[in-house]
């Protein structure tokens, strides 16, 4: 009796590392890579502008504590960074399977669709976990070295005349993030990304292509961005992202990418509005998933 309870444990087990292994291939690799290097590059760039990306937002200096850097992190892995990746990590995985027919035979063996989309879900995030986590220590030992070679300026307000005489005020303090703010924010993050995953993979599903699930996947909200700036802009995606990271307004289109309307401080309406989209698109892609047409008897 015992070893029969511990062969589901060890298959079980064996299939959820087969999804990790799965998604070791060179455009995930290519994608994680590169969207390293551009967030390491644009905290580059702002570094040696100066550092400040907003009179009265955090400055890019804050980063040389780790704890800053890693919801850095997490903010660049839930705007259009994170999008981006998102959408190759479920073309290459999820797109390929089912174009390449992989997801038919799978089926055969596994006709539980909610253990396979399950796995899917949970190596993607994984995957996104790890990145966060490797980007934040980069961009920790990145400006680490750059406050060593390139000290900033500080950060002043601008100064004011009252008779003749010129006020400057003090440098604002710097920002830093606590612990639990960087917990807080990778949370946060991988509720958006579950958001992302599941609406890649709904476009998986539904058009069976690789090319497909990147340009549905992606494109809504590349496409929908600019409505952020007009009324509809509380019942948006981009704005309960904003709101639940609570994103520095000047931050997000020179730092994040991502829309420069300023968000509401309600993060818990943005998340629940984020839960709530996460959770609708998951059960529409694992409905789609679970009509599997190969299966099917020929009419």
């Amino acid at each position: 009796m015992a070893g029969t309870r511990r062969r589901p444990a060890r298959g079980e087990g064996t299939a959820w590392a087969g999804e990790l292994r799965a998604l070791w291939t060179a455009p995930v690799w290519g994608a994680t890579a590169a969207v390293m290097l551009l967030a390491l590059a644009l905290v580059g760039r702002l570094w040696m502008a100066g550092a400040p990306y907003g009179v009265l937002d955090p400055s890019v200096s804050a980063l040389t504590s780790l704890p800053s850097a890693l919801r850095a992190a997490a903010w660049q892995f839930a705007t259009l960074l994170g999008l981006v990746l998102t959408g190759v990590v479920v073309a290459t995985g999820l797109g390929q399977t089912l174009e390449g027919g992989t997801w038919s035979a799978l089926r055969l063996f596994e006709n539980r669709v909610g253990v396979l989309w399950a796995r899917k879900v949970g190596a993607a995030l994984a995957l996104s976990l790890a990145s966060q986590i490797a980007t934040g220590v980069l961009l920790w030992l990145g400006t680490s070295a750059y406050a060593r070679l390139w000290p900033v300026r500080p950060r002043a307000v601008p100064s004011g005349f009252a008779d003749g005489a010129v006020h400057t005020s003090p440098p604002l303090p710097v920002e830093f993030a606590t612990w639990g703010q960087a917990a807080g924010a990778i949370a946060a993050a991988l509720l958006v990304q579950l958001l992302f995953i599941s609406l890649a993979a709904l476009a998986a599903a539904l058009l069976r292509s690789v090319i497909g699930t990147l340009a549905l996947g992606i494109g809504p909200l590349l496409v929908t961005a600019p409505l952020v700036l007009l009324p509809a802009a509380p019942f948006l995606p981009h704005r309960w992202i904003a709101d639940l990271l609570n994103l520095p307004a000047e931050a997000q289109y020179q730092l994040y990418l991502w829309n420069q309307a300023p968000s509401d401080p309600a993060p818990l309406t943005g998340g629940l509005a984020l839960a709530g989209g996460a959770a609708l698109a998951a059960v529409a892609a694992w409905a789609a998933l679970r009509s599997e047409r190969a299966l099917r008897p020929v009419d």
